[in-house]
């Protein structure tokens, strides 16, 4: 197995400028609306690759579109008028403001904001997501079912929930909202753990945490659930400083595999989906989950992503599209290099979230020392690994 060359057009700036850069490109605009701290929070980023638009410039387009159409009815309230970073959205909901008191915006985009928010009843911190529907016919139409399909899919989760899955409480509907009432989590992002980490972190800690998210895709797939949005923001810790606390959120792109109107939407965030989520006329399954984690353990591993940030988004959908990665040379261990290779391959050759967890990596034999001896026996292993899949 030889590794792919890397050439300057690919060589990726990550590793020094993570700490002084967010992990999306700002937009050129001084709209606050885009200056957002770590990944970027949108709809939909793969729609604008779809039209060949760069994402930021797609999203100030769709912007502005929804914003010329809700001031042709003032008869209502509109929910783009009212996402600001600082202005709250106003909502009909009584039940949600008689119980939770708002403390600050964490995170918006046109659909819906997310806000930390106190119980007033028991003092505790939560997560509410809220949602307005908009005065648009067509935006209205995709954006109810993908709230369906949202709330479908957290329902279930609440009834058959996971340790390492963000927790629903509750969930408030009233009139034109909807609100996910979620736990807090105080521990922050792994992009956010990263930078403190200065971007080393050591091979028990990238093995811990790989682990947990395994299972974590484990359960959801076995419910039949994809989550379709795996990168470093959706990824946080209950407990600041304790890596085995770590939950996977967002289920704002997860749908049943069944749900065949869903499955149509392609979502994603470049340079994490699985490359034939790009493609309309293939269909995709569980497996665009594997390849989405994959990229995420090479940014544990390397420090690096295997799409360079230093491109445009345009060059990085067309590349990613392609499947044309590159694995950075900090790659050092040979059996986390190769569970990450079997993980970004294309999706008839992807190993399942059953098969990851027993591949070598994970085995005693995988933390023995690089002697001579252990070499052959990591080779063994590797051997009936590969019969087995």
């Amino acid at each position: 197995m030889k590794r792919r060359e890397s050439i300057a057009f690919f060589d990726s700036g990550f590793q020094n400028s993570i700490l002084k850069k967010t992990e999306r490109k700002k937009s050129n605009t001084n709209s606050k609306l885009h200056e957002l701290k770590g990944e970027q929070f949108s709809q939909s980023p793969l729609q604008a690759t779809l039209n060949t638009i760069p994402v930021d410039q797609f999203e100030l387009q769709y912007l502005a579109r929804s914003n010329k159409q809700s001031k042709q009815n003032s008869s209502g309230v509109s929910f783009f008028n009212l996402t600001t970073q600082t202005q709250l959205i106003q909502t009909t909901a009584q039940v949600f403001h008689e119980k939770y008191e708002i403390i600050k915006i964490l995170k918006e985009n046109k659909q819906c904001q997310i806000v930390q928010c106190r119980n007033i009843f028991n003092k505790e911190y939560v997560v509410a997501k809220i949602c307005l529907q908009s005065q648009n016919v067509k935006i209205f139409q995709v954006f109810q079912s993908e709230i369906n399909s949202e709330i479908k899919v957290n329902k279930t989760l609440k009834k058959y929930p996971h340790t390492k899955l963000m927790k629903l409480l509750e969930i408030i509907t009233e009139k034109d909202t909807s609100i996910f009432i979620y736990e807090y989590m105080a521990g922050g992002t792994l992009y956010e753990f990263m930078q403190q980490k200065h971007l080393k972190l050591d091979d028990s800690e990238i093995k811990t945490i790989f682990k947990q998210l395994l299972k974590a895709l484990k359960h959801l797939h076995s419910l039949n659930i994809l989550h379709r949005d795996i990168k470093l923001d959706n990824i946080m810790f209950k407990t600041k400083g304790d890596i085995k606390s770590l939950k996977l959120i967002d289920f704002g792109f997860a749908t049943f595999i069944s749900d065949n109107k869903n499955m149509e939407f392609r979502c994603g965030t470049p340079g994490y989906v699985a490359p034939e989520i790009y493609q309309q006329s293939v269909p995709y399954n569980e497996l665009c989950d594997i390849y989405s984690l994959g990229a995420v353990i090479h940014i544990l591993a390397t420090g690096k992503r295997i799409y360079s940030s230093k491109l445009a988004p345009k060059e990085i959908c067309e590349l990613n599209k392609k499947n044309q990665y590159v694995i950075s040379d900090n790659l050092k261990c040979p059996l986390l290099y190769d569970i990450i290779i079997q993980m970004l391959k294309d999706a008839g050759q992807r190993p399942s979230v059953e098969k990851c967890l027993i591949h070598p990596y994970f085995t005693k034999l995988s933390e023995m020392k690089n002697s001579h001896h252990d070499s052959i026996n990591q080779q063994q292993q590797y051997i009936i690994f590969l019969k087995n899949i």
